[in-house]
């Protein structure tokens, strides 16, 4: 309830935002041109922004068959509606010619009904509206978190949030376009459709749909940004919820839970290793199901306990599904889970669940996660995160031997107080799309623009990072153009790089601003200072002796695109 109550909050606030406030004379605009007494246009634009937004949400971020469509062709797209209504409200002779033997007039007015008085009046603040929802979508972390963490887990309550957010976001802009028609209203010069003030209004339109087509808008919303009072972003950012952590569950016991039926495997891709499995076919073995995804630096770590386990404890009765729950959209495609299966050397069932659908299943929140499950098919135990892997094993061995005649060897295979490779002053898990981007410092502002030119902030604090030269920033990812460049002030013993490239590319790495490999502190694929990308898939580029702070800084060609940056002690 808080977060739907949030959305609506965020939806408002959304007017404040950088990238909004240059467009708002587009909303007063369409609201006054052409006619200053149409009191339906403010309505026309703020109903179809939000028609247009919800639409743009359902088709090209919650489905995966349109994924492939880049997010400028979209802007390009926007942008070249706004020029065009700009050129119809200049040349409104030529425009009223066009409209007129292409039919759309007609063809409308019959679905109106011939009874409308204002005849097209209705097409220019409708189509404002629509091309305005795609450009609005980018403008709030709340609505940012919505489509990354709640949607692929939970589509109907994510809508109902989504929703929550365009109605606020809609009110203030009706409010805006309303208010705006009204004080234009009573300027008897800005009536006259040929005059001075609508001619400016389309000069107006036009420049803002280039501004939004070649990215150049930046500039002026970094320079807003800088002249507020407030940060946007982090004002939105207190309206969504903070992650618990880890479940609060005794991990001294070796049955931490309340005996649950285990879920069924539900909405499965592909199976590697194996046929399908369902849990029916299961009742009688001891099964744990282990989600994981291949480039999360904790799953990897924790996948040799897992492979052991079922090495050893396979023939006694138990199974290990391994569930790989995607995080990034390439970590869906079998073939790429293939080889990563093969390159951690794991032979048990893996089950890729592109969809989340089975994780969602489990109410899961975490990468890695264990779901111990006795012969009686009923969750026993749950284990988040790394650790703890002694007492899953005792566990593991205590269900195999529960009410069975199974005899197992006398020890563990997992070592007693097996540490885990954290240190509490490690940098962070650091994400590089705007989805879920944090502690980004340069100029201008991370954003979603095309090529846009970045450059390098004078100085980075613990856990900060930079950019420079051109970069194409998406929702979950950053991808390098000319002359790109990144660095990362990082505190760890090991530093793991998440991304990929279309082709064998070579990235040069530096440290302290020294090629890594003179101080013997090259990863175990930096050759020479060298990172070889190609699949996307984790990569080792820093491994220091000791615990270690400083800058990693990292020259990337073009093409190539990185997530994440993950850490280890």
């Amino acid at each position: 309830m808080f977060l739907l109550f949030g959305a609506f909050l965020a939806g408002m606030l959304t007017v404040l935002a950088p990238c909004v406030l240059p467009l708002l004379p587009v909303i007063i605009g369409g609201s006054v041109a052409g006619d200053t007494k149409d009191k339906r246009r403010p309505f026309l634009i703020a109903g179809s922004l939000a028609v247009s937004l919800i639409a743009f949400t359902v088709l090209l971020k919650a489905s995966t068959l349109l994924i492939a469509i880049p997010p400028a062709a979209i802007t390009y797209v926007s942008g070249g509606i706004i020029v065009a209504i700009g050129l119809a409200t200049l040349f409104p002779i030529t425009y009223a010619t066009l409209v007129s033997r292409s039919g759309i007039e007609h063809r409308a007015l019959r679905l109106l009904g011939n009874g409308t008085k204002h005849k097209n009046q209705w097409i220019g603040p409708v189509i404002t509206g629509a091309a305005l929802g795609p450009v609005f979508s980018s403008c709030s972390p709340v609505y940012g978190y919505i489509l990354a963490t709640v949607l692929p887990a939970h589509f109907a309550t994510a809508m109902a949030y989504i929703v929550s957010y365009v109605i606020g976001l809609a009110l203030v802009l009706l409010a805006i376009g309303y208010y705006g028609q009204r004080l234009t209203a009573r300027l008897k010069f800005a009536s006259n459709p040929r005059g001075y003030f609508q001619r400016g209004l389309a000069v107006l339109f036009i420049l803002v749909g280039v501004m939004i087509i070649t990215g150049t808008g930046t500039k002026l919303q970094v320079f807003v940004a800088d002249h507020t009072p407030f940060k946007f972003d982090n004002l939105s950012s207190k309206l969504i919820p903070k992650q618990s952590g880890a479940k609060k569950i005794d991990i001294s016991k070796l049955y931490n839970v309340a005996a649950f039926k285990a879920p069924e495997f539900t909405g499965i891709q592909n199976w590697i290793n194996s046929n399908p499995q369902t849990m029916a076919q299961l009742k009688g073995k001891v099964v744990l199901v282990d989600f994981w995804t291949y480039t999360c630096i904790n799953c990897i770590r924790s996948l040799p306990y897992v492979e052991g386990w079922y090495s050893h404890y396979q023939k006694d009765g138990l199974v290990v599904i391994g569930v790989e729950a995607p995080e990034f959209a390439y970590e869906k495609i079998p073939s790429n889970v293939a080889a990563a299966v093969k390159q951690d050397g794991l032979t048990y069932p893996v089950a890729i669940d592109g969809n989340l659908a089975t994780w969602n299943a489990y109410n899961n929140q975490y990468w890695p996660a264990d779901y111990l499950i006795d012969r009686n098919g009923n969750v026993r135990r749950e284990d988040f995160g790394e650790g703890n892997y002694n007492q899953t094993e005792q566990a593991i061995r205590g269900l195999l031997a529960e009410n069975s005649n199974t005899k197992l060897s006398a020890n563990l295979i997992t070592p007693s107080n097996t540490p885990v490779p954290v240190d509490q002053n490690q940098t962070p898990e650091t994400y590089l799309g705007t989805d879920r981007a944090d502690a980004y410092s340069g100029s201008p502002e991370l954003g979603t623009q095309p090529d846009q030119t970045y450059s390098f902030a004078g100085q980075l604090y613990n856990s900060q990072w930079s950019l420079s030269g051109e970069w194409q920033v998406s929702g979950s990812a950053i991808t390098a153009g000319k002359d790109a460049k990144l660095r990362i002030n990082v505190a760890a013993k090991n530093v793991y790089l998440v991304g990929g490239a279309p082709n064998s590319s070579i990235i040069n790495v530096s440290f302290s601003g020294k090629p890594i490999s003179d101080a013997g502190d090259a990863g175990a694929d930096v050759t020479n200072s060298q990172l070889t990308m190609q699949l996307s898939n984790l990569y080792r580029i820093a491994s220091f002796k000791t615990f270690t702070s400083g800058i990693v800084e990292l020259d990337v060609p073009a093409g190539v695109s990185l997530n994440t940056f993950t850490f280890g002690n």
